[in-house]
């Protein structure tokens, strides 16, 4: 168990904490061509009186938190090395285990900072977690962002590329992770974007293309507070599909014209 974190295990519940938590592993598997280890227990509740356990119905919980980790997973890790893990169980005495059994480098779960007596009463996973782990544990927490804007529904740690690599690379990861561009980055800043339309341009030489002479330069961006409503009008005013969203100067994530139908939809 050493730095670079290889094997990061990620335990998720599905609310916004444990998903933030898993955008900090996903970061982190990226910087150390890692694999997040996705993992979703399913509490047991064993009767104080003896009754019968019927564990059909939590293996019906467990193959649709499963389904749940697939969605995640294909937004969330895309480029990613990712291994999904369901169990039932008591959910620290289930993670600690597989942080073993999986010889993790690094746990990286939420926690929502329960104080007072609602923590006497429910105890900590990530405490318990804390005191028995094997290896280093990283704990985050962040609120919901607002509905509202870009933060809500951008994808995280999107895939990128480099100035100077290939098409014929860049087209076969967007393919693989069903997305329709990639922002070029160089020395750690936003120089481009390659859409699947530059691609389309220069079929035939996608082997002998670098992204620099395909790509669009300076592409118009947006941050996470961005309104999810402006981010769509420059959509359609630009008439492009994605919008880089940046940061302190940095890339954080993209949104697209499809993020932003499905977020207009749900909120309906």
């Amino acid at each position: 168990m050493s730095y670079p974190f290889r094997r990061i295990l990620s335990p998720i519940d599905f609310d916004e904490n444990s998903l933030a938590a898993l955008d900090v592993a996903a970061q982190i598997a990226r910087d150390n061509d890692g694999t997040v280890l996705l993992l979703h227990v399913v509490p047991m509740v064993i009767p104080a009186s003896g009754m019968p356990v019927y564990v059909d119905i939590y293996k019906g919980q467990e193959e649709v938190a499963r389904e749940k980790l697939r969605e995640i997973a294909s937004k969330r890790l895309r480029g990613i090395k990712y291994e999904l893990l369901t169990h039932m169980g008591e959910p620290a005495g289930t993670i600690l285990r597989n942080a073993r059994r999986q010889a993790t480098d690094l746990i990286v779960m939420a926690t929502h900072g329960r104080r007072g007596f609602s923590r006497v009463l429910l105890g900590s996973i990530a405490e318990m977690v804390l005191r028995e782990a094997p290896c280093p544990v990283l704990c985050v927490r962040r609120g919901e962002p607002d509905k509202h804007l870009v933060a809500r529904w951008m994808t995280s740690n999107p895939v990128t590329a480099t100035p100077d690599e290939k098409l014929s690379s860049i087209q076969a990861r967007m393919q693989e992770g069903g997305f329709r561009s990639a922002p070029v980055i160089a020395d750690g800043r936003l120089v481009g974007i390659v859409t699947d339309r530059d691609i389309r341009m220069h079929t035939g030489y996608l082997d002998n293309t670098e992204a620099k002479l395909a790509m669009s330069e300076n592409p118009v961006t947006v941050t996470p507070a961005t309104p999810l409503h402006d981010a769509a009008r420059i959509i359609f005013e630009q008439k492009i599909d994605s919008l880089p969203v940046i940061e302190d100067g940095k890339l954080t994530g993209v949104i697209t014209s499809s993020d932003i139908v499905r977020a207009f939809l749900e909120q309906d």
